[in-house]
């Protein structure tokens, strides 16, 4: 269930696939490209880096959505929705992603990627459920949004056998909903990540911190 954290190639024929999923790779991926560009593949490279960034690499190369690259990043993960109702300044999804979509199908995977579950209907919420039972490790890996959990999310998410539960405290005007979702789950299951350097001082990002060590939960740290 590990992470690629780097760039994801693959072949297709005489097509070669990169996956940029950091902007901080894109000059890296600029050299992949190059090289397999040599030994004579047509190179298509994608992914979030290069709609944030497509002015770094030359128009031959860029190509997004390319070829489902998820699996090439971690074949245990999967999407049941696109983007996000949110439009948080410091976030890239809706840049990505665009409005938030339900998927009418999916691959069961343990490791589910949506931006904000949550915000799903709860017909579509009960069915992401219902198709994780059964597998191990569950991972709800971009975090639940916290001012959206209810009780029904509550019952229904311990159903499924949970690896961790995250969640996000961006700003210390979050703090009742977040302490409160955290509370509805066991301590050793609880991540929290933690967004440092937006809009806050080092006074109210060590307090958030604090905070949730002294509640026995253990943050994030989001630069």
């Amino acid at each position: 269930m590990a992470w690629l954290k780097q760039c994801a190639e693959w072949q297709e024929g005489d097509r070669w696939n990169i996956s940029v999923p950091f902007t901080w790779l894109l000059k890296h991926a600029e050299t992949l490209a190059m090289r397999r560009e040599m030994e004579g593949f047509k190179v298509r490279v994608g992914g979030p880096a290069v709609t944030l960034r497509p002015d770094v690499l030359p128009p031959r190369w860029r190509r997004w959505p390319c070829a489902d690259a998820l699996p090439h990043h971690n074949p245990d993960a999967t999407f049941t929705s696109r983007g996000c109702i949110r439009q948080c300044p410091f976030c890239a999804v809706p840049r990505i992603e665009g409005d938030l979509i339900e998927l009418a199908t999916w691959d069961s995977k343990p490791i589910v990627c949506d931006n904000n579950l949550l915000a799903c209907s709860v017909r579509h919420f009960d069915r992401v459920i219902d198709s994780l039972k059964g597998l191990k490790g569950v991972d709800f890996n971009q975090g639940l949004d916290a001012r959206l959990l209810t009780a029904h999310h509550v019952d229904r998410l311990r159903e499924s056998d949970l690896y961790v539960v995250r969640f996000s405290w961006d700003s210390v005007s979050d703090e009742r909903c977040v302490m409160d979702a955290v509370a509805r789950f066991p301590k050793r299951l609880v991540r929290v990540y933690v967004l440092i350097g937006f809009n806050d001082s080092p006074d109210d990002a060590l307090y958030r911190l604090e905070t949730l060590r002294g509640a026995g939960i253990r943050p994030n740290v989001m630069r």
